[in-house]
């Protein structure tokens, strides 16, 4: 996950688009925030938040919510209650949510299986990663 992180932060100053990151959460306020959650928070988003508390990039990429953005789910269709709505994929529909063991999935109405596990790591690298390498394309 540190590789994949390093190269989006890289792509964004080259892009001259760090104004995408937020400064980081510490693992103090992630453990505070699980605490007061009563839920686990899955790793790759824990990762995701000491390297930028929240992010959002483009259409059919990635909204990872800031740490204080993070809340339990109630009454969605297809995700059981007590799980933690994490963010979206922008343009799908489709959520990131997080189980009572904190694992991450996805949650999508829209495919069978309408949950399934999930990688934020994999998704930054092959749909945010080149969506960036397109776009600095374009400028240039």
């Amino acid at each position: 996950m540190q590789k994949v992180l390093e190269e989006l932060k890289e792509l964004l100053e080259k892009a001259k688009m760090t104004n995408k990151l937020n400064p980081p959460a510490t693992p103090e306020q992630i453990a505070e925030r699980e605490r007061s959650l009563g839920a686990i928070i899955p790793d790759e988003i824990k990762q995701f938040l000491m390297f930028s508390n929240g992010f959002e990039y483009g259409w059919g990429c990635v909204d990872i919510l800031p740490l204080e953005e993070i809340t339990i789910i109630k009454g969605w269709d297809n995700t059981p209650d007590g799980w933690l709505d994490l963010g979206s994929i922008i343009g799908d529909g489709a959520e990131l949510v997080g189980d009572e063991h904190g694992n991450l999935w996805l949650s999508d109405h829209e495919s069978r299986p309408m949950l399934r596990r999930y990688s934020i790591k994999e998704w930054l690298r092959d749909n945010v990663i080149e969506s960036i390498y397109e776009d600095i394309d374009e400028d240039e």
